[in-house]
């Protein structure tokens, strides 16, 4: 059976109206980028324009031309008798268009936050090339993953601080397969699952996907509101808390020491298992003093790690370090679904991994240059965009001037940038985020000097400072986007 979304949920999920322009074209574009993220998903059935236009308190000629501009889009179809159903073109759909169209090299995708490949990256799939033979006399059905690769991660865990076997490791394909495998394997359906109330959507998603039932915490100065915390295992049983407290996704806050003993504290007390997202923590390009891995605040903690973000997007490995006795549930409930992440991919990791630091340390520099050079670029493009510089991570969490991220965002489609809006990042439905914009600094002083005025020109464009632009040959519209 094709998903419905009720008329009360749509508007709950387009939020209030900003009165700015055309009530029809608002509420089109809000809809639309609900669409592009997966908010409403592809097949679901619309409400009717009628039931729409008294849920949003608008007349029926605006929700019927609201949907007459999607239906122009290309994003809904609609039947006499079947109604509107959501249905996103095929041609747009493949994985290619959600990162860089190949026949639009002008298009600018500001949607993804993962580095480049470093300097010294090659070297180390040439060395890791070398050792192939002794791999290829292996059948490499890798369930719990490569023993050396184990070994070394294990070991700078020790070093760390925390002391860890190879075997609490299990090596999986980046950050989001160790997200789902835990998710799949800790929750079961109708159990709840507490998470930030801004934070990685996809990672939500996750659990969601698996049944859980999501207590996001409010939405504060800090992620990680310890009161709020509280009230929320006090008031319901709740099977597992997610949370990514270094250079947090999207806002680039660090968890205290304070807050970890907190929160571990409470956790332990309501028997809540914490699945901890450590994929940034290397990402440290300011060299701050981080507090300890939270395993060693709550042993019980499944800690999640990956090579995508501190080395190159392509190189997809991930890990979770556990306690021995959630191994072996976790390890039967990954081989339902594959055998082991890449081999080679395990070896090159392996490699970067006790090389010294020097590749990490190339990474960290170029990102550090490119975090700058943004930041400059804001400053004098942009002064009325508040950009707090972060002392480490992939982006920018930038505060706008009035309740924009969405409009902002499609203006900026129309000059070839590609944005994910705030309210993305946040949990509860409505337009909260729509002060915000994850920014991430990982590409060429160029190419993000380019973005930032493209971004001005969508500024002025949504602030009245120039008449709307049309979309240009170089700068057509996106119908996907991908969000890391």
């Amino acid at each position: 059976m094709a998903p419905i979304v009720s008329a009360r949920r749509l508007a709950e999920l387009l939020g209030g109206l900003d009165r700015v322009g055309p009530a029809y074209r608002e509420i089109a574009d809000r809809l639309r980028l609900l669409i592009v993220d997966g908010r409403v998903a592809d097949g679901t059935r619309l409400p009717s324009e009628r039931e729409l236009a008294v849920a949003m308190d608008v007349s029926r000629t605006t929700t019927t031309r609201v949907y007459a501009e999607l239906r122009d889009a290309g994003l809904v179809r609609s039947r006499q008798g079947a109604g509107s159903v959501v249905r996103l073109p095929l041609e747009s759909s493949t994985a290619s268009s959600l990162i860089v169209d190949a026949d639009d090299a002008d298009t600018i995708a500001l949607t993804y936050a993962a580095p480049i490949g470093p300097p010294g990256l090659a070297r180390a799939f040439e060395t890791a090339a070398a050792k192939l033979p002794g791999l290829l006399s292996t059948t490499g059905y890798l369930p719990d993953g490569l023993p050396v690769l184990r070994e070394v991660l294990a070991q700078r865990y020790t070093d760390g601080g925390l002391p860890t076997d190879p075997d609490q490791i299990v090596v999986t394909s980046g950050a989001m397969g160790a997200i789902s495998l835990l998710a799949r394997t800790l929750v079961s359906p109708g159990q709840r699952v507490v998470v930030e109330g801004t934070g990685y959507p996809h990672a939500h998603e996750s659990f969601a996907a698996a049944g859980a039932r999501l207590s996001p915490l409010p939405v504060d100065g800090s992620p990680w509101d310890t009161e709020a915390l509280t009230s929320v295992l006090a008031g319901s049983p709740h099977r597992a808390a997610y949370l990514v407290p270094d250079f947090h996704n999207p806002t680039a806050a660090v968890m205290t020491d304070a807050e970890r003993t907190t929160w571990a504290r409470e956790l332990r007390r309501h028997d809540v298992v914490p699945v901890v997202d450590e994929s940034l923590r290397e990402l440290n390009l300011d060299g701050v003093d981080l507090p300890p891995v939270f395993a060693t605040y709550d042993p019980r903690a499944m800690l999640i790690g990956s090579s995508s973000k501190s080395y190159w997007g392509g190189l997809r490995v991930g890990w979770i370090r556990a306690p021995r006795d959630a191994v072996m549930p976790l390890v039967q409930a990954r081989m339902m679904d594959d055998l082991g992440s890449s081999a080679f991919d395990q070896l090159v990791l392996s490699e970067l991994l006790v090389e010294g630091g020097q590749t990490a340390a190339a990474g960290r520099a170029r990102l550090r240059a490119a975090r700058d050079h943004l930041l400059a670029e804001l400053a004098r493009e942009l002064p009325d965009v508040q950009a707090p510089c972060p002392a480490g991570g992939l982006s920018l969490w930038v505060t706008l001037p009035h309740r924009m991220s969405s409009r902002l965002t499609t203006a900026a489609a129309r000059h070839g940038l590609l944005l994910t809006p705030g309210p993305r990042f946040f949990t509860r439905p409505g337009t909260a985020g729509e002060r915000h914009l994850r920014l991430p600094y990982n590409q060429s002083h160029e190419t993000m000097t380019e973005a930032v005025a493209r971004l001005r020109s969508a500024y002025e464009e949504v602030t009245g400072a120039r008449p709307a632009d049309t979309p240009s040959p170089s700068a057509p519209a996106k119908t996907l986007e991908m969000i890391a």
